[in-house]
């Protein structure tokens, strides 16, 4: 098991039984029973007839039934459903939406919000992932419970737990100048460290499931100033394996990170200075091995050939996808067709 990289007296969440208003580009109500103030948070909001979106393995866990049984008037929209997410919400005269579930949940009803109106909107988040609900304008509040996470197997607990790693990472090394997005990612990290190991463990611990709750949430900030390659190759390699984002880029951190060390090496080691990393010399290659540490003590597949989906055959092809991203525009080593295909095929 990793040692703590961090030590503190302070708490990871406020304590149990109570919330607590984080200030940030979205308003977050934070802490175990969070999901209990919906029903006022849309009140306030002034949304009596609210969509629920929500994905089938949300429903599966059980997490649905008891969100809507709190609100008196709330429909309820699953992700492949036969009737698309704008034409059940104006068809059912709805007034607001509620993003209950991960991050694909989330960037749906984002982009139905976009469609219909921008209509208040509050997320309900059920994986400690990226942080998409941290994007500015993706909703009105967060509603941010850490034991909503309890439901999640401990392959997708690590999968999204290393995505919201990767992004905090990632944006860090992102070019440009945005010392707010920086202190979220370094925190984000420091959150993350301390959480991920012990909720893959085991589930029920709510003090590993708060730290990765506030770990997520800072990712998802830091990410506002801008990923890079391994966001933008998982975006890409995803369309032949749907579901799957958040894997595929945590296992290609290690070597995204090993791409882009020519170009950013003193940026990555004021990162892992700040980790406590490479006291002794090259933190850059320390953190590249406690990432790489953290991937393989996970049950994750190792490498992209044991992800479903994924045809070498397709490699250059991702590579030219992922050379359109938006993602590597701030990405610190410029990219070619031919030096992604080269990254995937080590990582094959």
């Amino acid at each position: 098991m990793i040692g703590p990289l961090f030590s503190s007296a302070s708490r990871l969440a406020p304590p149990p039984g109570t919330t607590a208003l984080a200030v940030a580009p979205t308003p977050v109500r934070l802490g175990v029973g969070a999901v209990a103030e919906l029903p006022s948070a849309l009140a306030a909001l002034g949304v009596s007839r609210p969509m629920i979106a929500t994905g089938p393995g949300v429903v599966a866990a059980g997490l649905v039934e008891p969100v809507r049984a709190t609100l008196a008037d709330a429909t309820v929209w699953v992700r492949g459903d036969e009737v698309d997410a704008e034409t059940r919400y104006r068809r059912d005269g709805r007034d607001g939406l509620v993003a209950l579930g991960g991050g694909s949940t989330i960037a749906a009803a984002r982009t139905v919000r976009e469609a219909v109106g921008n209509p208040p909107s509050v997320a309900v988040p059920t994986t400690a992932g990226p942080g998409v609900e941290m994007i500015a304008g993706a909703c009105s509040l967060v509603l941010r419970d850490p034991a909503l996470d309890r439901s999640l197997p401990p392959d997708l607990t690590a999968a999204t737990g290393l995505d919201a790693l990767g992004h905090c990472i990632e944006s860090f090394l992102a070019l440009g100048f945005q010392p707010f997005a920086d202190a979220a990612a370094v925190e984000g990290m420091r959150y993350v460290f301390r959480g991920l190991e012990a909720a893959v463990q085991d589930g029920s611990d709510l003090d590993a499931r708060s730290a990765m709750a506030v770990g997520s949430l800072l990712a998802g900030t830091a990410a506002n100033k801008g990923l890079g390659v391994a966001d933008a190759l998982a975006r890409a390699i995803e369309v032949d394996a749907p579901g799957r984002h958040a894997t595929i880029a945590a296992l290609l951190l290690p070597h995204a990170l090993r791409f882009n060390r020519p170009e950013c090496e003193p940026r990555m080691a004021e990162l892992a200075s700040r980790m406590g990393l490479g006291r002794a010399g090259d933190g850059p290659g320390h953190l590249i091995t406690l990432v790489e540490l953290l991937r393989a003590t996970s049950p994750l597949p190792r490498k992209l050939r044991d992800v479903p989906g994924p045809s070498r055959d397709r490699l250059a092809d991702y590579a030219r996808a992922a050379c359109l991203d938006p993602a590597l525009a701030v990405n610190p080593r410029p990219c070619t067709p031919e030096l992604l295909a080269e990254l995937l095929d080590k990582a094959w």
